[in-house]
């Protein structure tokens, strides 16, 4: 007989709800309504089939997880009928005592979603817990509702069935939506005599719950200040001339969560006070590492009332996820600390160290980034499914570094390594990953480019050939040669070296879109005179490219040139050349 049973509440199409439009207060409203999906409106129905309010007050992340922590266990309280085992952005897990109880929170939840969060694509399923005394029984009910979930994903009408154009419905301002409202002017825009535009229900709610969702972040980035206002936003979004859209994703968190009955006992309760201790502790890191890279955007802290907002607008910090929207020119250096920062933080927590020590040998976790810098009029949408797909690249790291194989790690197995793949836009008309990097292989087998990067700064236990490829792709060495080509000619430190003109990058990358052997034959012509072995890959050959295990050849150079433009941050922001010196 089934003791107990297990629901996962999910959201999907969280792309296309938090990204249908470029207005940053309707993405970052769309990201809290994600969130409190997940957290706030699931923890307040557990507290209604409870009848306790255990979750009430909660309104930062902080407070939701110190509730999590202090529910009492499902088994030990007979007048209990709810237990939160995850609550994070768009996802939780819930214990049941009945599959009465199951279908209640499921219903509640989902309702609060139809009346306070339109166009939200939520649902809920539950399978039981056979036999809660017997060991692993509840691992294997984690597996079983997340195959329950997908079947009954593939069948449910999409939510955009919700927002019917028959009859003729005046389109909203700002997205493909019917208008519902019509916006809320402050009083000096109506001082001003603007007009209010019609807007649909969905972005009408989600404007309406941003300044819940920047007080929230707020706490999270402290002592650094973001944005205070709407108004503040508006005016972020209008006065940049490049913008980025970071996603970071961590690596090998499907196979600890699949494989979870090997690293931790699996008598049930154990297994779930440790499940939970895990999400929690991933949340932990996340936000210790998004605060930590905020670094980047200020070099002092101020007084509170004197501070001023950094350029980024954080959407999703949380589990293994971050998404931001940011002031373009800082985005590879702040990806870069925030992903050094992620291993950091997980390699000190000691929920997370035992497990990853056992799933990889080495006591961290790691996660890799797609960044997209663009105009900001540029749709937010396609940018961030370009960098969904830079993601994907980056993370064939996992494929290539790889642990040394024992008793306990299988042969293949990812080893934590955490890496960076970019790029920037500079017309609309090429947004699509694969042309993009067709565009970049002119002859066959010659790259003209090195992505991704590894920013991961330790991998000496990792197998040998993973190290070498990482070694040709160290973050660090492309960091150096942007530093060559930003560099000021008048700074003593390269005294007798002259700078690389940019009218010679122009040359060399004319030549290098030719084919390799014109590339390197005028890199040697200009070699000599500008001292510029730092750009070469092989200096044997004296060669912009080098070769790769697969008998590929790359080069960084245009990597460099591309990016030399937005690896700014708090202390070099001043110093820089401005592009127009040579």
């Amino acid at each position: 007989m089934a003791n107990y049973y297990l629901v996962l509440l999910e959201t999907s199409g969280n792309q296309n709800f938090i990204f249908s439009t470029n207005k940053l207060k309707e993405n970052i409203g769309a990201s809290e309504l994600t969130y409190q999906a997940g957290t706030f409106w699931v923890s307040w129905a557990v507290d209604q089939v409870n009848q306790q309010t255990s979750f009430k007050k909660c309104s930062s992340s902080e407070e939701f997880r110190k509730a999590l922590n202090s529910q009492s266990k499902l088994e030990e309280t007979p007048t209990q009928n709810a237990e939160i085992l995850v609550g994070a952005s768009g996802k939780a897990l819930v214990l049941t005592r009945s599959e009465e109880i199951a279908k209640k929170i499921i219903g509640q939840v989902t309702h609060r979603a139809l009346k306070k969060a339109p166009g939200l694509d939520i649902a809920g399923v539950f399978v039981p817990v056979e036999d809660w005394g017997k060991d692993g029984s509840l691992h294997q009910a984690i597996a079983e509702v997340h195959k329950e979930f997908e079947k009954m994903r593939s069948g449910r009408p999409s939510p955009i069935n919700r927002f019917l154009r028959l009859p003729i419905i005046a389109d909203c301002a700002v997205s493909e939506l019917p208008a519902g409202t019509f916006e809320k002017l402050t009083k000096a825009q109506e001082h001003d005599g603007k007009t209010p535009s019609r807007i649909s229900l969905v972005s009408s709610v989600k404007r309406e719950i941003a300044p819940k969702a920047i007080e929230r972040l707020q706490a999270i980035a402290k002592p650094y200040q973001l944005f205070r206002t709407i108004n503040d936003l508006e005016k972020f979004e209008e006065e940049l001339s490049w913008l980025a859209i970071v996603h970071a994703d961590g690596n090998g968190l499907g196979q600890i969560f699949l494989n979870l009955d090997k690293y931790i006992d699996t008598d049930n309760r154990i297994y779930a006070d440790k499940f939970r201790d895990f999400s929690l502790a991933l949340d932990e890191c996340t936000e210790a590492a998004f605060r930590s890279a905020l670094s980047v955007f200020a070099d002092d802290k101020p007084d509170e009332k004197d501070k001023k907002a950094i350029p980024i607008v954080p959407l999703i910090v949380g589990g293994d996820d971050l998404t931001v929207v940011c002031h373009g020119e800082y985005a590879l250096e702040f990806t870069r600390v925030f992903l050094q920062e992620f291993e950091k933080q997980t390699a000190d927590h000691k929920d997370i160290k035992a497990i990853a020590k056992k799933a990889f040998g080495v006591g961290k976790l790691s996660a890799c980034a797609g960044i997209s810098i663009i105009k900001p009029h540029f749709p937010f949408s396609v940018a961030y499914h370009l960098a969904e797909r830079l993601i994907k690249s980056a993370k064939t790291v996992k494929e290539t570094v790889t642990c040394v194989p024992t008793d306990q790690i299988e042969e293949n197995t990812p080893f934590p390594c955490s890496a960076i793949d970019f790029h920037i836009l500079y017309d609309s008309s090429g947004a699509d990953f694969d042309e993009i990097r067709d565009r970049l292989t002119p002859e066959k087998n010659v790259y003209l480019h090195n992505r991704p990067y590894v920013v991961s700064e330790a991998l000496e236990e990792a197998e040998d050939t993973g190290q070498q490829w990482a070694a040709s792709h160290d973050w660090s060495a492309l960091a150096t040669k942007i530093e060559e080509l930003n560099r000021s000619e008048t700074d003593p430190k390269y005294k007798d070296r002259p700078k690389l003109a940019r009218s010679q990058c122009g040359e060399l990358r004319s030549a290098l879109h030719i084919n390799k052997k014109v590339a390197d034959a005028k890199y040697q012509l200009i070699r000599q005179r500008y001292h510029t072995q730092i750009f070469e890959e092989d200096q044997t050959q004296k060669s912009l490219f080098h070769q790769d295990s697969d008998h590929h050849y790359s080069t960084s150079f245009l990597d460099a040139l591309d990016a030399r433009d937005f690896l700014t941050n708090a202390e070099n922001v001043d110093n820089r050349t401005t592009g127009d010196d040579q």
